[in-house]
C-alpha cells in the first residue's frame, strides 16, 4: 500500500479560516423562515428535506441511501461524527430505530442538535458531544454504522478521520460519507477516496456518484449572490461576506468536480473478533 504523503489528498493543511467559530456561527444561523432556507427550497424542489434543515447538500435521495447502505439495525448504535445540528442523523435513527451519538466541533452545533433530538426520536435515544474528525472521544467498538456527511473533506488528516471511524466500529460495521472527487491541482482536492479508505483501515464497498450534485450547488451559488444584501442585512457582514467568499471561489471549480458517496466496511478477520452466527474473528486496523 502507498504511504500516506504517496496518496493525493490525504493529508492537507485546513485553511484558516475553517474554525469551530465559523460553524458555531454558521449554526446559529441555519434555522428555518431564513432567506437561507428560501434558497435551498429551490434549489431541491421535491428533494427538500422538510424539517432537517441539513447544514450540507443533502436531500431525500442522500438520507435514503444512507439509511439502506449502513444497515444499522433497529437498536443498534450510529455515530454522526461532525453532526451540526443532527438534522440528517436524527432522521435516520427515526427511520431505522437506531440510537444516535453525535459528535461535532461547534458547541453551538452540539447545542442545538440536544434541543431538536427528543422531536425526532424520543427521550434517551440520541446524546451530542463535543469532539472533531479524528478525535471524537468515544470508546472502541461502540457504533454499529458511522456517518460522517458532507464534512470528512475539513480534516487536515483524511486518513486519520477514517482511521477514527475504523475505530470506532463493531467489525462488520459500515461507514458511509459525502464528498467530492477532482483531479484538478486544488492543494485540497481528493482524486480518489478509495487509497485513503484503505489506509484508514476500511474496505470499500461502493462508490455511489450523487444525482444532480453539481447543479444543485452551481445553483445554489448563483442564488447566494443574487441574494446577497438580504443576507447581509439579515446575518451581517461577516457571513455574508463567507458565502460570497465560497461562491466565488468553489463555483467555478464545480464542473471539474464529482459529488460522491462512499460505503466502507470494517472487515472480519481470523482471530479473536466474533460476530453473532460467524467463527471467531479478528480485525488488523
Amino acid at each position: 500500500m502507498a504511504g500516506q504523503a504517496e496518496i493525493a489528498g490525504a493529508n492537507v493543511p485546513i485553511p484558516a479560516e475553517i474554525t469551530a467559530d465559523g460553524f458555531d456561527l454558521g449554526y446559529r444561523v441555519a434555522t428555518s423562515g431564513s432567506v437561507l432556507e428560501r434558497i435551498m427550497r429551490e434549489v431541491d424542489g421535491e428533494d427538500y428535506l422538510e424539517g432537517v434543515e441539513p447544514y450540507g447538500m443533502s436531500t431525500l435521495w442522500t438520507l435514503r441511501t444512507f439509511a439502506t447502505e449502513l444497515e444499522v439495525p433497529a437498536g443498534g448504535t450510529l455515530v454522526d461524527v461532525a453532526c451540526g445540528r443532527a438534522g440528517v442523523s436524527l432522521w435516520l435513527a427515526r427511520e431505522t430505530g437506531a440510537d444516535l451519538i453525535g459528535v461535532d466541533w461547534s458547541p453551538v452545533g452540539v447545542a442545538a442538535a440536544t434541543g431538536r433530538a427528543a422531536g425526532w426520536v424520543g427521550e434517551g435515544r440520541a446524546r451530542f458531544l463535543v469532539g472533531d474528525l479524528v478525535d471524537t472521544g468515544l470508546p472502541d467498538g461502540c457504533a454499529d454504522a458511522v456517518l460522517c456527511a458532507d464534512a470528512i473533506f475539513f480534516a487536515s488528516d483524511r486518513i486519520a478521520a477514517v482511521r477514527e471511524a475504523a475505530r470506532l466500529l463493531r467489525p462488520g460495521g459500515r461507514y458511509a460519507f459525502t464528498a467530492d472527487e477532482a483531479d484538478d491541482g486544488r492543494p485540497r482536492s481528493v482524486p480518489d477516496w478509495r487509497p485513503i479508505i484503505e489506509a484508514g483501515g476500511l474496505q470499500v464497498v461502493s462508490r455511489i456518484e450523487i444525482p444532480r450534485w453539481r447543479e444543485r450547488l452551481a445553483r445554489m451559488y448563483e442564488l447566494w449572490l443574487e441574494n446577497l444584501d438580504e443576507v447581509r442585512e439579515t446575518f451581517g457582514d461577516e457571513y455574508a461576506d463567507e458565502l460570497r467568499d465560497e461562491a466565488e471561489a468553489v463555483g467555478p471549480s464545480l464542473p471539474a468536480r464529482t459529488g460522491v458517496l462512499y460505503v466502507a466496511r470494517r472487515e472480519y478477520r481470523t482471530g479473536t473478533d466474533s460476530a453473532p452466527g460467524a467463527p471467531s474473528l479478528a480485525f488488523e486496523p
